[in-house]
């Protein structure tokens, strides 16, 4: 299951389309950080993807759980990446700048997947 974290309509359906034509078809679509904390609660994707900055603020919060749980994730964004970056919070994530090609976004997401299973 792939969660995507994106308040813009047009790009989620972008990604959506790219992932399901490369076969990844189980995508969760939320557009705040507080529907994707409330989610996170009960649920655990595979993998994670997110703009930083959704309607109702950034997403330190959602990367936060996500470290803590070691879910990867795919930061695609129009912001800067923030200075901290290389912080740990980050270690399990992967920053895209906006645009990017959805099927690279792709190829970066069947990346981390793979990267999880060889872990497992």
């Amino acid at each position: 299951m792939i969660l995507l974290l994106e308040d813009q309509p047009l790009i989620s359906l972008d990604i959506e389309d790219a992932l399901g034509a490369a076969g990844l078809n189980n995508v969760i679509n939320l557009r705040s950080k507080q529907a994707a904390l409330e989610w996170l609660q009960k649920n655990v994707p595979s993998i994670v993807i997110l703009d930083l900055h959704l309607t109702d603020g950034d997403c330190y919060a959602v990367i936060q759980v996500l470290h803590d749980a070691r879910i990867p994730f795919v930061v695609y964004s129009g912001s800067e990446k923030p200075q901290d970056w290389e912080n740990e919070l980050f270690s399990d994530g992967v920053w895209i700048d906006k645009p990017a090609d959805p099927a690279f976004i792709v190829s970066v997401v069947e990346q981390k997947l793979a990267a999880v299973s060889a872990r497992a």
